[in-house]
Order: structure tokens, then sequence, then C-alpha cells
């Protein structure tokens, strides 16, 4: 009798209880993309081009230019180094205003260097000149040996080397010359301030078959920064020949200021 209500008291009673909800999802975990690793950073040329000019009128008539640039590209395991060097002076002789040529030189220098210890390297040079205060026509030097890198700092850096050498010059006037000779150099920079930097290279060549052949040249290289990337350059060349032709002098000094652009 009673059974029809019982069922109808427990159908309702389930309808009113609260429904069970699921479990909340956990919060998913957001995560930053994995970023590669720096790419190496490409070697590139470092180095200047200067140029500097002078010219007088009036009692004294004179033109003078130089112009240089310098350029390392450095590796890990090799270095490539650059160097050119031009200079031209003329004077004006009264009363025919006739222009004489005083002074020319070119100069060029290509050297690599590869390094098979920390320190130590191999190297290779070519170089190739002509001067016209020791007739040069044109002089070529190749040659390769080693080289050791006794200090390497933000501030000094210091290199000696040694090798071998084969210089063919042909003079203008004169016997043209061809030499065995041994190299020996020294490299030397020092930053001195912000500002300030030197460097200097010395190369001597004494001639394997004759002791009184020596021939050297020294580059002294003083740089002010001006700006960001200008820079004023004063340049000593010094070069020197034990053997000259005949009416030349052993020394030649050449002193140049100029004014460039660091890369």
């Amino acid at each position: 009798m009673f059974q029809p209500f019982i069922q109808i008291a427990l159908l309702a009673a389930a309808t009113a209880a609260p429904t069970a909800t699921a479990p909340a999802s956990a919060p998913k975990l957001v995560t930053a993309p994995i970023q590669d690793a720096a790419a190496p950073v490409e070697p590139k040329w470092t180095g200047n081009i200067s140029a500097g000019f002078v010219m007088t009128d009036g009692n004294s008539e004179m033109r003078q230019a130089n112009a240089s640039a310098d350029a390392t590209l450095k590796r890990e395991k090799d270095q490539f180094t650059l160097g050119f060097l031009w200079v031209y002076a003329e004077n004006n002789n009264p009363p025919n205003n006739d222009w004489t040529l005083t002074d020319r030189r070119t100069f060029g220098r290509g050297k690599y260097d590869y390094f098979f210890a920390k320190e130590t390297y191999a190297y290779g040079m070519l170089t190739a000149e002509n001067d016209y205060l020791q007739t040069i026509a044109l002089r070529w030097n190749a040659g390769t040996g080693l080289g050791h890198q006794f200090v390497d700092t933000d501030t000094w850096k210091f290199a000696l080397e040694a090798g071998m050498s084969y210089i063919d010059t042909d003079y203008k006037f004169g016997t043209d010359t061809e030499d065995i000779t041994v190299r020996l150099a020294t490299n030397t920079t020092h930053r001195a301030s912000d500002t300030w930097s030197f460097n200097h290279l010395l190369e001597m060549y004494p001639s394997v078959e004759d002791t009184e052949d020596v021939y050297g040249r020294s580059q002294f290289t003083a740089d002010a920064k001006l700006s960001e990337n200008m820079i004023m350059t004063l340049k000593w060349v010094m070069d020197y020949d034990n053997t000259p032709v005949s009416g030349a002098e052993r020394v030649d000094n050449r002193y140049l200021l100029s004014v460039g652009w660091k890369f």
C-alpha cells in the first residue's frame, strides 16, 4: 500500500541531492621557450685609413701628400695583416715655375700568421715597394719564419720574429741585387689610454752572403683618438741600407702627420 509513496520519496530525495562535480583540472605549467645558445661572433677586419696634405705658396711653393692603411683579421688559429703607405712631395723652382719631384715612395705588405700553439706561430709575408730617394724602381721581399707573442694584454703587446727572406731589388741607377737574408723583427703595441695608442715595428735583414749588406726598416706610429671613429696619426718611418747605391744616404727619415678613420 505504501510502496508507491516510498518510491516517490526516494526519487524526490535523489533529485534534490547536490550533483557531484568533477575535480578541477590542475593548472598547466607555462614554460618559456628554450633559447638557442648565442651564435659565435664572426671575425671581422679592423684597422684604419688616413691621409694628409701640406701645401705652401709665396716665397716657397711646395706640395706634400701621404696616405696609409692598415687592416687585421684575427681568428682563433690564424691572423691576416695588410699594410699600405704612400708618400709624395714636390717643389716649385723659380723663375721657370717648374715643379720638381723631391720624394715618392709606395710600400705594400701582406702577412699571414698561423698559431700552432697558444703564443707561438709560423708566418709568411710578402712586401713590395719603390723609393725615389733610394732610386729603387721595385723591391720584392718574400719570407717565412717563426714568431712568439711574449706579451698579449689589453694595454701591452710584444712579439719577436725570426726567419729567412729573399729580397730582389731593381734600381733606376746602379746594379740590381738579389739577396738571401735573415729576418729579425719586433712588434710592440702600447695602449696608453682611451685616447692614445702606440705601435713600433722594427725589422732587420742582414745578408747571409755579405755580412756588410744590411737592410732595415723602422715604423713608429702614434694614434690619437679624436672621436668615436676619427683619429690623428703621426708616423716616423726610417729606412736603413748599409750599402746604398752611389750618391744615396744610408738613412732616410720621414715624418708624416695625417687624419683618418678607424673601422
